[in-house]
């Protein structure tokens, strides 16, 4: 089974989704190369941003796998991140890198200066709850992608609308 990691600008159900990664993109590995690393160590929204971009180039053209970024949809046969390997996001409040899991329960801020994966079990409490319904509480909210056409949850490569259109954003979703 390969790794999937998802990388937002905020938490909750209003966060910006900027892409994806697919194969052997856990945290331990992203730190492993330069602007993986940068991503995940970012303290402020631009050198996040431009992390990441930089990490979906370099997960391609280094052969680590297969990168997702925005402008090509949403990658899943699922319709939030609930049921991603990981979920990396930059929260401008805080600000930092937080880390969670598919069906996590909290978020668990990375210390830029000492970057890990969480020692602790950030995942699902119930496996059996979690695989029923992966994205009801008590996981952290996330967002529903939906088709910009429809407003309906995404299906895989089908996904969203430009993000300065706003005529089919649904209160915040699909972003």
């Amino acid at each position: 089974m390969s790794t999937k990691t998802d990388f937002y600008l905020g938490r909750g159900h209003d966060a910006e989704w900027l892409g994806s990664l697919q194969w052997e993109c856990e945290p331990e590995n992203l730190l492993r190369v330069p602007p993986g690393r940068l991503a995940l160590t970012a303290t402020d929204e631009p050198t996040y941003r431009a992390a990441v971009a930089d990490l979906f180039i370099v997960w391609e053209t280094e052969e680590l796998g297969t990168a997702y970024p925005r402008r090509t949809g949403w990658p899943w046969p699922w319709a939030t991140s609930h049921v991603s390997s990981w979920i990396v996001a930059f929260d401008p409040a805080a600000p930092g890198v937080f880390l969670t899991v598919g069906g996590g329960v909290r978020w668990e801020p990375l210390d830029p200066r000492n970057p890990r994966e969480p020692t602790e079990d950030i995942g699902p409490p119930d496996i059996k709850a979690w695989l029923r319904a992966p994205a009801d509480p008590p996981s952290v909210p996330l967002p529903l992608m939906r088709d910009p056409a429809t407003g309906l949850p995404t299906a895989a490569g089908q996904c969203l609308a430009n993000p300065h259109d706003t005529q089919h954003d649904t209160e915040g979703e699909g972003r």
